[in-house]
């Protein structure tokens, strides 16, 4: 239901008002508030009385809220009785009886606790807090002390990250979100959105953001897409919701597998006026069409296109683990036609709008996945204790300059905690550790966990 209030279109509403409404509508639902006056409505929603009284002006003159004086009351502060419109509540009412998938927002608690609070600190995702911690500041001249808090996370961020988390899968992954809806949905600028998010990737709310394009390459614009942190310590409160896997191969050789870090690392070569003519297309290991293809494409628009490949390499594993080693199989070819749906055709280098071999392109994608689905089954298989064929997990993408000799997997298994696989020559090890957060922050930046610091502009 508060999903549904916060997809209604509410005229000019900003972030914050829109954030008192949805606390408004968690306490008080479709009753009415009953005679209160300003600053104790403020108290029961958990915000600032001026934030409240600018916030219920805008929803009262938007007609979301409806607000009657109490009669008779002639000393004091003034009291009102506030309710939801008869309009817009009809408009919940009508969307409760529409049966929704049960995948639909399986995180409901966790969006409720974003504009619940009482506190979301602004900390990394290992940072233990259930209170607000006050500290001693020093007194300055003739001044009083005052006592400094830790930092929290706004009102408007929490709210951009419950309009996330209302719109994640099992696994935290936001598919295809557009900035402008977003932005509608939260009451925000566009100007401000970028600095948010980044924001929020600094702080490990999300875990990995694949920013939109629009580029000649694909068949239409991707929109931005986002894998969130269920097992932040700030929504979760210390216990993991989803569990993971990290498989690091510490050999020389551990990376030498040929995926999306290969193209990077060609396009990167070729591009720079340094290397460039130290190399020609033939002497590169990705083909010469796919070079071409993508010979000005943005860094973002290679992630976008691992964020889809990953997709298919995660949906690969989880249905037909058994049978992946068969080459035959009907499955396989599908994913081909998946691969070739992405791309607009025909396909032209952009630079002379020359014809490109459109099968060399779909041939080398399509069976560089499913050698790299292979790769991942073979690697995962050596962790005890798992039963793969009847897990439902998802891979995490990487950074592409970091490669791929440590993977991630996100486990929807109803328990959080995780296994390790260090694997060393032909020496592995399994520890298995009950929150992520014991899990190395290195590690974890190097397996899509997080993303690294110096990576986080969006």
């Amino acid at each position: 239901m508060l999903v549904d209030l916060f997809s209604l279109i509410l005229g000019g509403l900003d972030s914050k008002a829109r954030f008192t409404l949805g606390a408004f509508f968690l306490r008080y639902g479709f009753t009415n508030t009953g005679p209160l006056t300003i600053d104790e409505l403020a108290g029961c929603l958990g915000v600032p009385t001026t934030e409240c009284a600018d916030a219920l002006s805008l929803l009262l003159k938007d007609s979301v809220l409806l607000a009657s004086a109490e009669s008779g009351r002639r000393v004091g502060r003034p009291k009102k009785s506030f309710r939801l419109h008869d309009g817009v509540a009809m408009k919940l009412q009508l969307a409760k009886t529409v049966t929704r998938p049960l995948a639909a927002a399986p995180y409901l608690g966790l969006v409720e606790r974003l504009i619940k609070g009482p506190y979301i600190h602004a900390t990394r995702p290992d940072t233990e807090i259930h209170v607000v911690p006050a500290r001693p500041a020093s007194v300055e001249q003739d001044r009083g002390a005052v006592p400094n808090r830790t930092s929290l996370l706004s009102r408007s961020n929490r709210l951009l990250l419950a309009m996330l988390f209302a719109h994640a899968d099992r696994f935290g992954v936001v598919d295809s979100f557009g900035n402008v809806e977003l932005c509608r949905l939260a009451g925000l600028e566009l100007t401000s959105l970028k600095q948010r998010i980044k924001k929020l990737i600094e702080l490990g709310f999300i875990r990995r953001h694949v920013p939109g394009v629009a580029s000649p390459i694909f068949a239409e614009k991707l929109k931005s897409s986002y894998f969130l942190n269920l097992n932040h310590r700030q929504l979760t409160l210390g216990a993991d919701i989803v569990g993971f896997v990290v498989h690091e191969c510490v050999d020389e050789g551990g990376d030498d597998v040929r995926y999306l870090g290969d193209i990077w690392f060609d396009l990167e070569l070729w591009r720079n006026p340094a290397t460039k003519h130290k190399y020609s297309l033939s002497e590169l290991s990705t083909p010469a069409s796919v070079i071409r293809l993508f010979r000005y494409a943005p860094k973002h628009a290679i992630e976008q296109l691992e964020f889809f490949l990953s997709g298919c390499v995660s949906n690969l594993l989880a249905q037909h683990w058994e049978q992946l080693d068969v080459t035959t199989s009907g499955f396989v070819l599908g994913v081909r036609d998946d691969i070739r749906a992405l791309f607009r055709k025909p396909m032209r280098d952009v630079k002379d709008a020359s014809l490109l071999d459109e099968a060399e392109v779909i041939d080398f994608l399509w069976v560089m996945t499913i050698q790299f689905a292979r790769v991942c089954k073979a690697r995962f298989s050596r962790i005890d204790g798992l039963a793969w064929s009847s897990l439902n997990f998802r891979l995490l993408p990487s950074d592409l300059r970091l490669g791929y000799a440590c993977l991630g997997v996100l486990l929807d298994e109803g328990a959080g905690g995780g296994w390790l696989l260090r694997e060393v020559g032909e020496h592995a090890g399994t520890t298995k550790i009950t929150t992520e957060s014991l899990c190395p922050v290195e590690l974890r930046e190097k397996a899509g966990l997080l993303t690294p610091a110096q990576a986080t502009a969006v």
